[in-house]
């Protein structure tokens, strides 16, 4: 079992474990730290695996030719990125790209969840400005 979770770890891949009546996700591109200790009897071992999430890139899926502003007069282009989910359906999300140096990336969390990539295309270029607008707010909160 822990042989299988790190060969597909390894390759990018999210692993599945179940123990017992419990299933764990441990979702792609995880940052994951696993601490191995001997139990009181010599026949006990316990593992501990914990894991916190990376940035994902993602797929770029679709550069949108609306810019967003900021309150300060700040200009981000807005880029729609996209990755597969494990039961085939696509996720999208929004990223915010300032134009001035120095400034961050700003980053929605999932907007969408669409049955394939084509589905997933189609949704990302018929995003209207005051759709931007809204998502450009939450990615700021999330911020």
């Amino acid at each position: 079992m822990l042989r299988r979770m790190a060969e597909m770890l390894e390759t990018g891949g999210s692993a599945i474990v179940r123990l017992g009546d419990e299933t764990i996700l441990i979702p792609a591109r995880a940052d994951v730290n696993c601490k191995y200790e001997s139990g009181t009897d010599k026949k006990e071992i316990n593992l501990r695996v914990t894991w916190s999430f990376l940035t994902s890139v993602g797929h770029l899926i679709h550069l949108h030719n609306e810019r967003v502003l900021d309150t300060l007069g700040n200009v981000y282009e807005t880029f729609i990125y996209g990755e597969p989910r494990l039961d085939g359906t696509w996720e999208g999300w929004l990223e915010f790209v300032p134009l001035t140096p120095g400034l961050d990336s700003l980053r929605t969390d999932r907007e969408t969840t669409q049955p394939d990539l084509s589905a997933l295309e189609y949704w990302a270029t018929g995003l209207e400005p005051m759709y931007l607008a809204g998502a450009f707010g939450r990615a700021q909160s999330a911020a």
